[in-house]
């Protein structure tokens, strides 16, 4: 029992530092909030913070793992709700995942991100943001397999090696809708819907 009770403190400590650090990083900026702001409004030292976290890139890693934890159970009911091509799917994945994205952080907070998952590319940051990639990867492809199944994608295809590069494509997409405040959902929407098109057209057998 006291285990269990042990337990809940250290998960609602957790919860209650990333609840304080998401929304002082989007209010002030990652770069202008320390680790004792954050410790002093969630009510606990600093030395305990650290401990959860060991620094405040690994408190931002802990946002972007409960966002994509968030994000993984929306791309499952939108995949097994999914009816169309094989383009589609991929639209809807892009457009899922930039509007999550949206409720969850801001630009702002997202370059943050993807600055620290490149410059620590082989750090404990990098390696786990690829994970979290590779997670997403995953998805596409058992959708991939599904819909072999049902003969609306080759059977030649590597489904694997498939998924990988349209999830490239789509990255590609959302590094540039993060890295522009100019550039709205709807236009992101529209770039990769471009691509999409192209990639039918290219692939089209012809008379």
């Amino acid at each position: 029992m006291n285990q269990t009770l042990r337990q809940k403190q250290k998960a609602s400590r957790h919860a209650r530092i990333l609840k304080v650090a998401r929304r002082r990083f989007q209010a002030e900026g990652y770069s202008n909030v320390t680790i004792e702001e954050i410790a002093r409004e969630s009510e606990l030292s600093p030395a305990t913070v650290y401990n959860y976290f060991n620094s405040k890139v690994g408190i931002l890693l802990a946002l972007v793992g409960e966002s994509d934890e968030i994000l993984l159970a929306e791309l499952d009911a939108m995949f097994a709700a999914h009816r169309g091509s094989l383009s589609s799917a991929i639209l809807d994945f892009g457009r899922t995942l930039r509007r999550h994205a949206m409720s969850y952080l801001q630009k702002p907070t997202w370059r943050e991100v993807l600055s620290a998952s490149i410059q620590d590319g082989s750090g404990e940051f990098g390696r786990t943001y690829t994970a979290l990639d590779r997670v997403i990867i995953g998805k596409i492809a058992d959708k991939i397999r599904s819909m072999q199944r049902q003969d609306q994608v080759s059977a030649a295809v590597n489904a694997d090696d498939l998924a990988d590069c349209l999830f490239s494509l789509q990255n590609i997409r959302f590094f540039q809708f993060i890295a522009d405040d100019a550039v709205s959902l709807e236009m992101a929407d529209d770039a990769l819907r471009r691509d999409l098109d192209q990639l039918e057209h290219l692939f089209r057998p012809t008379d």
